[in-house]
């Protein structure tokens, strides 16, 4: 049987036609499971029920079961725990920021791309589980027909994707790739607003930049030399700094795009006007934003939330050095937002423990 998520709109329609079906039942099915965002074919009331057969005996509609859901008071921010097939758990976060002018309401959702992570950044709750395996395409893909069941709620509908959550979305690039293009074309979503973010996999960078693909680049830099890189963000190890640069200033090269940077500021190790004159020196020539971002405290971990004052002083003397720089919109911070937090604790005993 097909997972119907590892279709995009033309395969679907095709697929059917090929099975003997006229083109517009693939039309009609395509608007219940994108437009409609319903997947139970009981209710997808203009369907035949021989066509309905035919879809239940080639193909299944989910392999995702919402095992916790929380929110914080205004239900701004939704963290939710899902359940894979084999047992293993992921989480997403949907992050609806409203405005008077209602055209401009963005609703985020904060997409897994693996189970765990390998990266093992000490800061991060996902890496202290360790990595599992891969998300598939459809996987991905579920998470969307997820997130915009429950903003039925708010009669809204995600318009905005991030590739940040649980996972290296360039070490599964290619599930990664193909459900972006389904964000992109089936569920129109602008491609200016689907960012993949990266620990800095230069592989996957020029893999972006050779193909012309138009997603926001964001990279996890956190700190400006290589021996605080190195601790921060291990894979530096191996394509240290210069690397990085050297992979970004070809990036933008071949795409003229502007590169956001994700900078986690913690306290008494990267906010010091050192690291901002540092940083300024190290992205000299490069177009690019810096998204600094107050790291959330992950039980288990040394590393400190810097004061407030600490953190606009660093973005001060980030701009007197000619850096744009902002301090990302906080979302979630009352029910534990950073990523893998709600897995680790609610992580069953049938669940895989860290491999590779």
């Amino acid at each position: 049987m097909i997972n119907i998520y590892t279709l995009n709109k033309y395969e679907l329609i095709t697929k059917i036609k090929d099975d003997g079906y006229p083109k517009y039942r693939g039309e009609q099915l395509y608007d219940w499971l994108i437009n409609k965002n319903i997947k139970n074919l009981e209710e997808m009331s203009n369907l035949p029920k021989d066509f309905k057969k035919y879809l239940s005996e080639n193909y299944f509609f989910s392999k995702l079961k919402v095992l916790d859901k929380i929110s914080n008071s205004d239900n701004s921010t939704i963290k939710i725990l899902l359940e894979l097939q084999d047992g293993n758990t992921i989480e997403m976060v949907i992050m609806r920021y409203t405005d008077k002018d209602h055209s401009k309401n963005r609703n985020t959702l904060c997409i897994s791309s693996q189970v765990g992570c390998s990266v093992g950044c000490p800061f991060c709750a996902t890496g202290k589980a360790g990595f599992i395996r891969n998300l598939e395409c459809e996987e991905i893909v579920e998470q969307i027909q997820i997130a915009n069941e429950y903003l039925k709620n708010f009669d809204a509908k995600v318009n905005n994707v991030v590739f940040m959550g649980m996972g290296e979305p360039l070490l599964n690039r290619n599930n990664v790739l193909k459900a972006a293009e389904i964000f992109n074309k089936d569920y129109n979503i602008s491609s200016r607003r689907i960012t993949i973010s990266t620990s800095g996999i230069i592989e996957g960078i020029k893999f972006l930049a050779d193909n012309d693909l138009k997603y926001v680049l964001a990279i996890s830099l956190h700190g400006s030399r290589n021996d605080l890189r190195d601790f921060l963000v291990p894979i530096n190890k191996a394509k240290n700094l210069e690397k990085l640069i050297e992979i970004v200033k070809y990036y933008q090269i071949k795409t003229r795009k502007r590169i956001t940077f994700e900078y986690i500021m913690i306290d008494k190790l990267n906010i010091s006007k050192r690291d901002a004159l540092e940083l300024s020196e190290l992205l000299k020539g490069i177009d690019c934003h810096i998204n600094g971002i107050p790291i959330n405290t992950v039980p288990g971990t040394d590393f400190i939330r810097p004061s407030r004052n600490k953190i606009y002083n660093f973005k001060n003397w980030c701009q007197e050095s000619g850096l744009s720089f902002s301090i990302r919109e906080e979302k979630g911070v009352e029910i534990d937002g950073a990523c893998g937090q709600l897995r680790n604790k609610k992580r069953g005993s049938n669940e895989s423990s860290c491999s590779m």
